[in-house]
């Protein structure tokens, strides 16, 4: 039997989720633009990447804490967001690898 290497190891399961990303590139799209309908959904699960507040999303975002709630709430059953040791809530994906983020002029005309 051949020893196999951590550095080939860690290759192979570089390849293996490179291919994954590849395949589940469309379902994740898809599930992304069924669960951020609008640019305001949109900015506020972008922003929950571990460093913003709840409270700060909020604000930013013009939301009512209970409508971020619900919709953190949805997201983390969907499968996009899950919860850290420090108990925020973190966006599993970035929207800018999927397109879906407008550019910040047409996102502070949306937030206005």
């Amino acid at each position: 039997m051949q020893k196999v290497t951590e550095e080939a190891l860690l290759d192979v399961l570089k390849d293996i989720r490179n291919w994954m990303r590849a395949a589940a590139h469309a379902p994740v799209l898809a599930l992304l633009k069924s669960q951020l309908p609008d640019a305001k959904a949109r900015m506020a699960y972008q922003m929950l990447d571990g460093s913003a507040s709840m409270e700060q999303v909020r604000v930013a975002c013009k939301m009512s804490p209970n409508a971020l709630l619900e919709l953190a709430n949805r997201w983390s059953a969907a499968g996009l967001m899950e919860i850290n040791q420090e108990k925020k809530r973190v966006r599993l994906f970035d929207l800018e690898d999927f397109g879906l983020l407008e550019s910040s002029g047409q996102q502070k005309k949306a937030s206005k």
